[in-house]
């Protein structure tokens, strides 16, 4: 699915895994954002049994390369990175990847997240039950490990956790504002700031910039790049609060075939399959989207406030992140209803002083450069690989 950016960025592209696209994209993803049955979905029945097929076709590409970046769930490129003579880094994209019991992830439920953040010993608890829980679902990674002659786990630990984090440096791509390093972050971890694509700024398509200029500021709802797949209930009742709100509104559906079915809207609605973040953002009133970091992040650049409604994985933690920092409010999906959305974007639209927040953190995340200080550490670790090969020689 991302070939064609890939190429058109003028880079390489080599497939990373035999699995096809789902023939049914709606009931995939509604499997995968399953509360209790999606993450264990995602891990095992995906990532974790698609091992042996994505280490053969990685293997060519990074057999010759100076150096190899894995994300959490790229099994295959962690035993590449591991064993391959060439330099090894991981990317982190949001602060629940770590676990950190100094700084736990919400899990979205609030008794169990005071009781975690009460103290480093109960984070700590939530951490030990986290891999314990998930230690079946890569078994089929420690089974192929030791066909290569390997142990079951690397010295970093079980592949889902501690195993994912790089030898030679951990990319957090995410924005300080999110999250600190803690104690039990491995130790040469650089946040980097929130990465994204720099230069031109994206144009808006024609039609949605002329609907933006013939108005007030509209709500913008969106799930992103994936929950899309499984909301056309979040779609419906987000009309039916914009509706009530008397408030124009911009829907992104994630497919031509979702903007079909939810049929014509008046005038003051816009439907449209997809538009670049960053200049929809910065003309909304309010954002309502599902949590992802890419998006939570995005709206905090564009200084809007935020009703987030998480569906799952690393969403209900950047939520709670978002509201700590005085910019969002919440709406778990399963809640997810438009008398509820209307009482609380009806607080949201009046709440000056949140305003007032969300404008100074964008002052802030807009002065990041995540990508530069990405690319810097590549650098940095690359240069001492040379040194030291130098001095080997």
């Amino acid at each position: 699915m991302h070939q064609e950016a890939v190429e058109r960025a003028g880079l390489t592209f080599a497939r990373a895994t035999d699995v096809p696209m789902p023939e049914d994209p709606e009931a995939f993803f509604a499997r995968a954002f399953h509360p209790l049955r999606g993450p264990r979905f995602v891990v095992r029945d995906l990532a974790a049994d698609d091992v042996a097929a994505s280490y053969a076709l990685l293997l060519p590409a990074c057999r010759d390369a100076d150096m190899v970046i894995t994300s959490t769930l790229a099994f295959a490129g962690h035993i590449l990175g591991e064993t391959l003579p060439v330099a090894w880094m991981s990317a982190a994209l949001s602060p629940a990847v770590f676990i950190s019991a100094y700084d736990p992830p919400a899990t979205g439920m609030r008794v169990l997240d005071h009781f975690f953040r009460a103290s480093v010993r109960h984070g700590q608890w939530l951490r030990r039950t986290a891999e314990r829980v998930t230690a079946a679902w890569t078994a089929p990674v420690r089974a192929f490990r030791q066909t290569l002659g390997l142990p079951a786990v690397s010295a970093s630990g079980d592949p889902f956790h501690g195993g994912q984090h790089a030898r030679d440096g951990v990319l957090a791509m995410y924005s300080p504002l999110l999250g600190s390093i803690t104690p039990d972050m491995p130790a040469h971890t650089t946040i980097t700031g929130f990465c994204r694509r720099t230069g031109l700024p994206a144009a808006l398509p024609a039609g949605l910039a002329h609907f933006l200029d013939a108005g007030s500021p509209p709500l913008v709802f969106t799930l992103g790049s994936v929950a899309v797949h499984a909301g056309e209930q979040f779609l419906r009742e987000s009309l039916g609060a914009a509706k009530r709100l008397k408030r124009r509104a911009v829907l992104l559906t994630g497919s031509e075939a979702m903007t079909a079915r939810l049929g014509a809207q008046a005038v003051d609605v816009f439907v449209t399959e997809y538009a670049p973040h960053a200049p929809l953002f910065s003309r909304a009133a309010v954002v309502i989207h599902h949590g992802g970091v890419g998006t939570s992040q995005e709206a905090l650049r564009a200084g809007r406030p935020m009703l987030v409604v998480p569906h799952g994985f690393d969403q209900p933690d950047n939520a709670a992140r978002l509201v700590r920092l005085g910019v969002a409010d919440v709406l778990p999906a399963r809640r997810y209803r438009a008398s509820r959305v209307v009482k609380k974007l009806g607080r949201l639209l009046d709440d000056e002083a949140l305003t007032q927040r969300a404008h100074a953190f964008a002052r802030v995340i807009l002065r990041e450069e995540g990508a530069s200080h990405a690319a810097d550490a590549v650098e940095s670790v690359l240069r001492r690989r040379q040194v030291r090969d130098s001095a080997m020689a």
